[in-house]
């Protein structure tokens, strides 16, 4: 299982979003290997246009939600405060991501450097994989 991020997702619904990404995510969901979690969801539902939201809803049908658990707020701020000791700041919603990839063990596919620049700093707690 991945956890795809928002970034990959964008590209996935776009109608005219890179071919790529529509083939690699469309062979993801068939293989039953995308996994998502509320912060993704979120990003997703708030930047959704109304015409897209019935594809939205049918590939996260088929496609594993991971929670986001109390416990992960504690990691969350954890995280932060280590990033922010080396100088670097990072979106929250991207540190919740990176939270349960994480706790999960999963890779986290993506479009952003921010997840690169976290997988520097957690190593191999933090699996990276830009598409």
């Amino acid at each position: 299982m991945k956890l795809v991020d928002t970034s990959l997702w964008v590209e996935f619904l776009r109608r005219k979003g890179d071919a790529q990404i529509k083939n690699l995510m469309g062979q993801w969901l068939q293989d039953d290997l995308i996994a998502y979690t509320c912060p993704i969801q979120f990003e997703l539902l708030c930047g959704v246009r109304s015409n897209e939201r019935s594809d939205l809803d049918a590939a996260l049908k088929f496609s594993h939600h991971l929670p986001f658990r109390t416990a992960d707020w504690v990691a969350a701020a954890e995280l932060e405060a280590r990033f922010k000791s080396k100088g670097l700041n990072i979106p929250r919603n991207d540190l919740f991501v990176a939270v349960v990839a994480i706790r999960e063990s999963l890779p986290l596919c993506c479009r952003d450097q921010h997840f690169s620049a976290m997988s520097k700093i957690c190593g191999e707690q933090l699996k990276v994989e830009q598409y």
